[in-house]
């Protein structure tokens, strides 16, 4: 068995997850995304958000990515 199987019915959708390759916390973090994802499907968001979404990305990025250069030349 993969450690993470899908079958499609009429109606819905059953995921089955092997117990021994995945945790219950894994699980939880999985579908709380899932709800996000699922609920921001049904906000119609304008294009001039999602550039803005975009600018606050970029500025955040610059002024951050120091931070994680640094990291990764540690390890």
């Amino acid at each position: 068995m993969s450690t993470i199987a899908v079958k499609s019915f009429k109606d819905k959708i059953v995921v089955t997850i092997d117990k021994t390759e995945s945790n219950v916390d894994m699980l939880l973090r999985f579908l709380d995304r899932l709800e996000i994802e699922q609920s921001a499907q049904k906000i119609d968001f304008s294009n001039d958000i999602l550039k803005i979404s975009r600018e606050i990305k970029s500025k955040w990025w610059q002024a951050n990515k120091k931070r994680f250069i640094l990291l990764e030349k540690k390890l």
